[in-house]
């Protein structure tokens, strides 16, 4: 089994860190090589990630395109995402160790596709669909207004926007919004409006196999996916959401604890 190893240096603060991770896997019989940046993330069956949640964000789109599992080791903040902490990196041979004998329990989180126009986008948290604050012009858009296409039907969303966002991101952006928490493995995806003009207006949950139609009916947009800006988008144009052809796998310790992750890491 090949190994790659990617360290965020803002968040790893002694790059000696990521050598002596290096030295570890490989005097554990791990053909083990370094990533410079998760762009370079290939080639390998595992890849573990030294950072915090967007250090995981930025891996796993990537990641999930190559069929490579990720397993993070928490060197940021929040770390929700991520299997340990930095004070038990040494763990991480033990998932390694029931990889090689199919018996770790892996985590499959879908991901997102976005189109727009002719480019495509992937999300494992979240699409977010915001009013321009003068991105596009120096006249910010005060109200944004969305039509929302669905097989079950249309809706207009007027306010700050709307997040389209995946079980993985119900514990991000959304749940600050007013989202629910979904498991990680549930087939669904969830719409979250943000600061809606409507009091009707809430998050609602929809089968994974749905693909949504969005309008900028009313007003100009950003689109983020992850949190980084993919498009700013004027009056009239649509996007296209669906679920993604691919996952990103996560796998998971012996003693991981979904529950015990939400109580520990959201109540700050």
């Amino acid at each position: 089994m090949k190994i790659g190893v990617l360290g965020n240096k803002s968040k790893v603060k002694n790059v000696e860190t990521i050598e002596e991770i290096v030295r570890f896997l490989q005097e554990a019989g791990y053909e083990t090589v370094k990533f410079a940046s998760h762009k370079e993330i290939d080639g390998v069956d595992v890849v573990v990630v030294l950072g915090g949640d967007g250090a995981i964000l930025h891996a796993a789109v990537i990641a999930a395109q190559k069929g490579v599992k990720i397993i993070g080791i928490n060197y940021g903040n929040l770390g929700f995402l991520t299997e340990y902490e930095k004070t038990e990196r040494e763990r991480v041979k033990e998932i390694l160790s029931r990889l090689e004998t199919d018996s770790c329990q892996i985590v499959k989180r879908s991901l997102l596709q976005v189109q727009i126009k002719d480019k495509t986008f992937y999300a494992l948290n979240e699409i977010a669909i915001q009013r321009d604050y003068g991105l596009l012009s120096t006249a910010s858009t005060q109200i944004l207004s969305l039509e929302v296409q669905a097989k079950e039907g249309k809706d207009i969303i007027a306010g700050d926007g709307l997040l389209v966002c995946t079980p993985t991101g119900s514990t991000a952006y959304s749940l600050s919004a007013g989202g629910a928490i979904l498991t990680p493995e549930v087939p669904v995806f969830m719409l979250t409006p943000i600061c809606a003009f409507s009091m009707r207006a809430r998050p609602i949950v929809f089968a994974d196999t749905d693909e949504f139609t969005i309008k900028i009916s009313k007003g100009r947009s950003i689109v983020l996916a992850d949190g980084g800006v993919i498009a700013a988008l004027p009056e009239g144009t649509e996007i296209h959401i669906k679920k993604a052809p691919f996952t990103a796998d996560f796998p998971v310790k012996e003693d991981s604890d979904f529950f015990a992750k939400v109580r520990n890491k959201l109540n700050g």
